[in-house]
Order: structure tokens, then sequence, then C-alpha cells
């Protein structure tokens, strides 16, 4: 055997069996390469770089056995393993094909130390990491004890494109690690509520069942992963979070011409909310009824001049959101598409219905950069959801007085629309004289209709000289109230969804006036029409349904100095779908019972509204 300097050869001994040959090629091919001119095997310390110590003992013994080696020899091939891969070795390589190039031994006690030995996988004589997903955390962990692990940024560097609708996200190379990790981005979880009936089919409330989405697709061949515009933060965050490196490689859709002019001014919580809003261009905005969430969108439309689309749950808000646009911003009607009501034009702002943009999903494809969700709470039930997740709006903000649902899918709302960034509570707008105090909040029980309407028409009489609004849910209830109403002599509106545009305006104009003190509607007032202030709201019938308690109470909640608001519930405990609506509805009260109320009303009913308590303190949650 001869040794010149570092290379260290040897040569098989002798004849050999079949079977002891075969092992003997297999152990020298492990750590040594065959040179044909000196009919020798020298030692490659490349291969042996990716060997334990505990393997390269083993595999020197038994080659000793077949070849010319002797124990000096063995000696000092360990003494150089010793040196390059236990003492002095400080980097390792890491290949495009996550093969480890050196440091076997020494990576080998460090990966025992930091619990990664599932990270990697023995092949053949070479030692592999498991998946890309690994190399960042492997460089960070390792790099704390002096090893530097250096490898292709290529590697873990991710590409973000918009195409056909979607987004796509381009990876080196798709394993299994990175595959578990965005199936989890892809696959989201909402509840959906059902109705639970008796042995007798009669009703006995809901229930709520946990339903899966899985919203991506995987192209293996091309390390390609496939979902909805609307989890791209979602996607960023886990792997940026992973050490990943994320091209954003979206480009924005071109600004409209669209001419604006703007006409209003936003308060002080409003710039706060737009401001914050404005950092990313996405985020939900929880702000109570009457705070104003409407303008928050203006300022938002205004700064990006982008092509928008506003998602509204009634074509009455349609209508509202139209006249916003003309009135505030000075957009001119032929600038304004509408999709709802039996309209169908898409123009560089559209307000449209969730119903109508879930129908014509494909058409808006590509043609909107802002997406406004107004009433946001809807988003996450069924219908909604389909247009959060198919809309190709990079932007987006999603405004809601109750963003947290009953049945917990305000999460999904905040995936797909961007995170809870502000919000201003009923205590907050009391601080700032935006929403005037409630002063009773009772629910009336009765045991028959008649003993109903009879509480109803004393309530009316004990506030006959306050302005009133009377809700109902159903037409012919309303129109049962207004006639007894009427024919008590009572100044009375009836407005209900029947009631054509015009009429509704001279009702509210002769309610505004003074000519009349009470209207009478069903749900029509609800949402989108916007209505006259009044004192006192008397929920006649009601759902069970947040939204819409929160809307009705909002009707009596405008301020101006010395006012209070006054609501009744009406209910039928022997009505099991009455009782089981104000159940479902309870809860809402705590919402407007704040600490310090009571003390509240008594200064503002004295005129010393500016006496308030530290309990007012403005409080603004942002994350």
């Amino acid at each position: 055997m001869r040794e010149h300097k570092k290379l260290i050869a040897f040569r098989k001994r002798g004849l050999l069996s079949q079977k002891k040959f075969d092992d003997f090629l297999q152990l020298a091919r492990r750590i040594a390469v065959f040179e044909p001119g000196t009919k020798k095997w020298v030692i490659s310390w490349e291969k042996i770089g990716s060997i334990s110590l505990e393997e390269l003992k083993e595999i020197l013994d038994r080659l000793s056995q077949y070849t010319d080696l002797d124990q000096h020899a063995v000696e000092k091939i360990l003494e150089e393993y010793s040196k390059r891969y236990v003492a002095e070795c400080t980097q390792i390589q890491i290949d495009s094909k996550l093969v480890v190039r050196s440091c076997g031994e020494r990576l080998k006690l460090l990966l025992e130390e930091e619990n990664l030995s599932t990270w990697f996988e023995r092949r053949g004589s070479f030692l592999l990491v498991r998946s890309i997903v690994y190399l960042p955390s492997l460089r960070e962990k390792l790099a704390k004890h002096g090893l530097q692990v250096s490898f292709d940024e290529k590697l873990i560097t991710t590409t973000l494109k918009r195409m056909q609708g979607r987004l796509y996200a381009s990876f080196y190379r798709m394993d299994k690690p990175l595959y578990t990790l965005l199936s989890k981005v892809g696959t989201l979880y909402y509840n959906e509520e059902r109705v639970k009936l008796g042995p007798s089919k009669e009703y006995m409330g809901t229930e709520l069942v946990r339903r899966k989405i899985r919203v991506y697709e995987i192209d293996w061949r091309r390390g390609l992963f496939i979902t909805s515009i609307g989890l791209i933060e979602r996607l960023e965050t886990a792997l940026k979070k992973l050490g990943f490196k994320v091209i954003n490689d979206i480009e924005e859709l071109p600004k409209t011409k669209v001419p604006m002019e703007k006409r209003f001014n936003l308060f002080p919580h409003q710039e706060e909310a737009l401001t914050l809003w404005l950092r990313k261009k996405r985020g939900t905005i929880a702000i109570f009824t009457r705070g104003g969430k409407s303008f928050i969108a203006l300022g938002a439309i205004y700064e990006l001049r982008l092509p928008t689309l506003i998602l509204v749950p009634t074509r009455e808000l349609i209508l509202t959101w139209v006249k916003y646009l003309q009135e505030y911003l000075g957009v001119p009607k032929t600038f304004i598409g509408r999709m709802g009501g039996g309209e169908k034009t898409l123009r560089p702002i559209t307000v449209s219905t969730y119903n109508s943009a879930v129908r014509y999903i494909k058409e808006l494809t590509g043609k909107f950069e802002l997406a406004i969700f107004d009433e946001a709470h809807h988003v996450p039930a069924s219908t909604f959801k389909e247009v959060a997740l198919n809309i190709d709006s990079l932007y987006r903000m999603a405004l809601s007085a109750t963003p947290k649902r009953r049945d917990g899918n305000e999460n999904l709302l905040y995936t797909l629309c961007g995170d809870l960034i502000y919000t201003l509570t009923y205590a907050d707008l009391l601080r700032l004289k935006m929403v005037a105090p409630i002063e009773r909040f009772d629910a009336l029980f009765v045991e028959s209709e008649e003993e109903k309407l009879n509480t109803l028409l004393k309530l009316v009489q004990k506030h006959k000289d306050a302005k009133t609004i009377i809700f109902t849910q159903r037409l012919d209830t309303a129109k049962k109230i207004y006639e007894e109403l009427k024919k008590r002599g009572f100044k009375v509106e009836l407005v209900t969804g029947e009631t054509h545009s015009v009429k509704r305006e001279m009702a509210f104009k002769r309610f505004l006036d003074g000519r009349s003190n009470i209207i009478v509607s069903t749900t029509v007032l609800d949402e989108g029409i916007t209505v006259p202030d009044a004192e006192v709201a008397v929920i006649y019938e009601g759902t069970g349904e947040a939204r819409q308690m929160i809307q009705r109470i909002g009707r009596v909640l405008g301020y101006h100095p010395g006012k209070t608001a006054k609501i009744y519930e009406i209910i039928n405990i022997n009505d099991p779908k009455e009782k089981n609506a104000y159940r479902r509805r309870s809860w809402i009260r705590e919402l407007y019972m704040v600490e310090g109320l009571e003390k509240y009303v008594k200064y503002t009913k004295e005129g010393r509204e500016d006496e308030l308590s530290p309990t007012f303190q403005r409080h603004i949650d942002t994350f």
C-alpha cells in the first residue's frame, strides 16, 4: 500500500469467492474510486463525507478482511475523517437534488442534538434532505453551532402570479412535506347551521356541522400550487414563516379614468381605519352601526382609483351605494354599473348583490382590482363565500358592524378578505357622540297574538309623541298593525316591499316633518334604505339573526343632544319560532348594555353629555 500525503489507496488481496467479492465491491464503492492504471482503489473524501463515523469504522473493518488495508492505514483514514468532518468542518453544501456533500459525522451529531434526523434519508452512500421545506430552518439551526449550510436560493424561492382568475405559486420542486403544508393553506373549514327536527318533525332549534372546503390544485410536474386569490396573504404568511423568499409578480390592473371629486371629510376614527387598511390594501373593518363604514370604503376608492366591485346583500343597498358614489365622490352615472334587481351592466365601478356576483362570477374575472364586501358578515354563508373564493380582486375591504357570527364563520371571512384590523364598539361611538344612549331595552312576553297586539297598542300610547318604528316580518302583520293604529287615530305610515320608492320617500318626508310619527314596516327597512331617525323601536316580529336586530336597533340610535333611545321586543312565548328567535338574538343586548350606561343616560337627559365617565374612553383594537 502507498500513501502520498492525503492520498490513501488499497487493493484486493488474493482470490475471493463470488459472495466475498461482491461484498468487497459494495464496500469499496462506498468509500473509494477505482484507478484502472494502478488497479487500486483510492479513498474518496467526498464519498466518505456523507458517511457517519460508525458506518465508516464498520466498512473499514470489513474491508481489512479483503484488502491490504492495515491498522496504520485505518487509523490514518479515521484521523483524516475527524479533521475534515468533525473538528474542522464549518460548512456543508447541499446541491439542487438536496444531496449533502460534506461534514457527514459532524452533521450527524448536530442533527441528533437538534432532533432533526427525520429531515434526512440515506440514499446509497448519500445523505439527502427530504424536502426544500426544511432548508431555511436547517440553515438557521446549524448556524448556531458554527456550521454554515449553503444551497442555491432558488430552492426556497416562490413566485406568485395571477392567471385565469387564480393564484399560481411556482416552486423549484414539489415534494410531500411541501404538499402537506400547501394542502393546509388551501383547505378551509366552516360551520353549516342545520335545523333540528323532533320525532314529529317539530322544530327543535339548530346545530352546527363542520364542513371542509378544498380550494387548491397541485401540479406536481410543474411544481405549481393553484388556489384562490383570496388566500394570497395566508399563503405568503405560511411560506415566509418557513423562511421562503416570496416574489409577488402579480401585475395590478390599470387605473380607471373615472372622474372623481372628494366631497366629504373623514372623522378621525375613519381616517385611522383607512390608514391601517392602506398598509396592505386588505382587511376587515368592524365599526358599529352608524359609525360611517361606507365613507371609509369611499376613501379607499378615491385613493386607489382602481376598477372596483362593491358587493352588497340587497337590491336596496345597490341604490344606496349608487347614491353615495354620485353624491360624495362625484362619479357620473355612466361610470357606475349595477348587477341585481333585473339589471346587469358592468362599469369601472360596479355595485352588485352577492347573489348576482355568484351567478355571473366568470364575467367579473379580470375586471376589478378592489372588492368591497359590504355587510361582510354575510360572506361566510354558502352563497357569499363563493364570491370571496372566486373573485380575483387583489385588494379587499370587508365592512361589518358585527363580523363575529353565531356559527363561528368569521374566521373564513378574515381568511378571504383580510384580518380584523380595526374595531369601534357602541361604547366608542357613544364617547364620540355619534350615537344616542339606550334608555330602555325591554323584552315583553305575551301568551297570545291578541295579547301581543294589545301590548303594542299600550306601548304606542305610552310613547305617543315619540317617533316610532314598528318592525314586522310578514306583510299581513304589517298591514294589520297599520290598520289598527290608523283606526285609533295615530298618525302612521306603512312601508313595505310593495311600497313604490316615490311613495316611500313621501312617507319618510311626512315622518320627518312631523305630519306622522309612526312607521310600520317589514324587513324592507332592515338594510339598505336610508330611514329617518326615530326614538323608539318595537320589534314585533323578528328572526334570530344578529344582523337584522342590530340594523333595526340602529334606526333609533341617531345622535342629537339630549336624545335617548328606547327598544322593545314583544315575544309570544307560545309560538316556538318566536321564542327560539328571541333566544338566538338575546346576546345582542350585551353589546349595548355597557358599563356606566345608566349614568350616561342620566347625564344626556340633563344636558351634561360632556361629563363622560372614564368607562367610555375610546378603545380601538388593531391587529
